[in-house]
């Protein structure tokens, strides 16, 4: 099933930062990769630490608690102390609008 939700506008995110957003229960973190919108769980599958006070490098997220690493593009864990991915839900623009499908279960 989808469900696209509204959780932000492209002016509200620069090219090459995150940041964290609650959609109903949710805690997403949203990524703009030059343009390109990706949007991850916000807690690190290691000891839940929130991920949008971690840093962002080209497509690497890495946790600013254990400093596990992420590639932001897919949600596949890189390296560090969690073998476990990222949830990540898809994404997709309309006009100046970012939606995420809230019940994607990638």
């Amino acid at each position: 099933m989808t469900k696209f939700v509204k959780v932000a506008q492209k002016n509200q995110i620069p090219n090459n930062s995150m940041k964290d957003l609650t959609v109903g229960d949710l805690e997403i973190l949203l990524v703009n990769l030059d343009g390109k919108f990706y949007a991850l769980q916000n807690k690190c599958p290691h000891l839940k630490y929130p991920l949008y006070l971690g840093t962002l490098r080209g497509n690497v997220l890495t946790c600013g608690f254990h400093y596990a690493k992420f590639d932001v593009t897919t949600g596949k864990v890189l390296s560090g102390p969690t073998k476990e991915d990222l949830k990540t839900f898809t994404t997709k623009t309309e006009g100046s609008d970012i939606l995420v499908d809230v019940d994607s279960d990638n």
